[in-house]
């Protein structure tokens, strides 16, 4: 499996274009010439019932043996040129398009474009990285890695106990799990992750809920 490596983390909320995603692989590990990217989604369905989608490129570079990731905010819509023409349409197209260095994207049925540019989805609330951690740290001690991973196969890190990043995670997955007991998944997170050791059962189940996650029932006192 390849180490991945994600760039520009902090500046992923500010970007819109594949061109903006190009130009961070460009800079930061030499993207050129006969490389290609790949755009790759996650599902993640909102309480609402809307489904969005993380979006990223991928590079998998053999010169550094390594797979870069540059995120891309939440979308539900793209647009792009396509033919001189203005084409607005929905971002479950652009699932394993190809990129060059030029910034043309090529779809899996043989669509050319350019110009690609992501429409932001307007979530209902921010992710921050102790919600990722909460959630990828709960599958990971499910030992669900395999059920949550993207279509392409490809499972968090080498180590995602260790690494957890939540953007490989199919959050249309979630709602399935047989989710274990919040004390159970506080002492895991407290394990792996000792940064978040005090963080509450309350918050956990808060951000479970967040992303469609089954919160078991408290079972009712005798009386």
């Amino acid at each position: 499996m390849s180490e991945y490596e994600v760039l520009g983390e902090k500046e992923w909320k500010k970007r819109r274009t594949i061109a903006d995603a190009i130009d961070v692989l460009q800079k930061s590990v030499g993207f050129n010439g006969d490389d290609r990217g790949e755009i790759q989604l996650g599902r993640m369905r909102l309480p609402s019932g809307d489904v969005v989608s993380l979006t990223w490129v991928s590079f998998e570079s053999a010169a550094h043996r390594k797979t870069f990731i540059v995120k891309l905010p939440t979308a539900t819509k793209f647009k792009a040129t396509l033919q001189a023409e203005l084409l607005i349409d929905d971002i479950g197209r652009l699932e394993g398009a190809t990129l060059d260095e030029k910034g043309n994207v090529e779809l899996q049925d043989g669509t050319l474009m350019r110009a690609v540019e992501i429409t932001p989805a307007l979530l209902p609330y921010g992710v921050s990285a102790l919600d990722l951690t909460i959630v990828a740290l709960t599958i990971s001690q499910m030992d669900a890695l395999d059920k949550c991973s993207y279509s392409t196969g490809e499972v968090f890190f080498g180590h995602p106990e260790d690494d957890p990043y939540v953007g490989f995670i199919d959050c249309s997955k979630l709602a399935g799990l047989d989710v274990p007991q919040l004390k159970v998944i506080k002492a895991h997170i407290a394990d792996r992750a000792p940064e978040f050791a005090t963080v509450s059962e309350q918050k956990i189940a808060d951000t479970l809920r967040k992303f469609g996650m089954r919160i078991p029932a408290k079972r009712s006192r005798r009386t």
